[in-house]
């Protein structure tokens, strides 16, 4: 195979030079020019998230503020029991529930604290009451428990009147109820 005339001597040297420039060229710097580009791009990408995590960051003890006070708001909610425990909180129910047992005219025979139970950020306190008090109080009591506040829920009420009763008799004396129920309050945790 012979070199035509045209690429012998320094034209020649010239053209060929230039030709393996351009394949340089198209082999080796365009693709590498390509990469910069990109890598540029990328560059400015992660410098717009840094930033946008830095704004995030820097809003951090204003959202931990808010979070504070969303906290102490929460605590002092008027349908919970402000207490500084799960313990303290079944105490003040324990305490207002004999209250309202005897301004019904009724005799709390016992309670039994029941496990506290937690539920996204609230304490259930539970008591179990046996306790017995005139059939005719019933109402009055039912409804200081259920409209009290903070907020006690009556659950699992079992009630037992007198086998002797005789309600036709209108002479006949108010008769003693026994009622085994279990009262419920909630109190705030803040644990989730």
């Amino acid at each position: 195979m012979s070199v035509p005339d045209s690429l012998r001597g320094r034209h020649g040297a010239f053209l060929m030079l230039a030709g393996a420039a351009a394949l340089l060229m198209l082999l080796v710097v365009l693709p590498f020019a390509a990469a910069l580009v990109a890598q540029h791009d990328d560059i400015a990408d992660l410098k717009s998230q840094i930033e946008a995590e830095q704004a995030v960051v820097a809003r951090r003890p204003q959202l931990e503020d808010e979070l504070r006070v969303l906290r102490a708001n929460a605590a002092t909610v008027p349908g919970l029991v402000s207490a500084g425990s799960a313990a303290l909180a079944q105490s003040s129910l324990q305490s207002e529930m004999a209250t309202i047992v005897a301004a019904n005219r009724g005799t709390l025979v016992s309670a039994q604290l029941l496990p506290v139970e937690s539920v996204r950020g609230f304490d259930v306190v539970a008591i179990r009451y046996d306790l017995t008090l005139p059939l005719s109080r019933l109402r009055a009591l039912t409804y200081a428990v259920e409209t009290h506040t903070p907020y006690y829920f009556i659950d699992d009420a079992d009630l037992l009147i007198q086998p002797n009763w005789t309600p036709d008799n209108p002479q006949a004396p108010d008769p003693t109820l026994e009622v085994r129920w279990t009262v419920r309050a909630y109190h705030w945790s803040g644990r989730r």
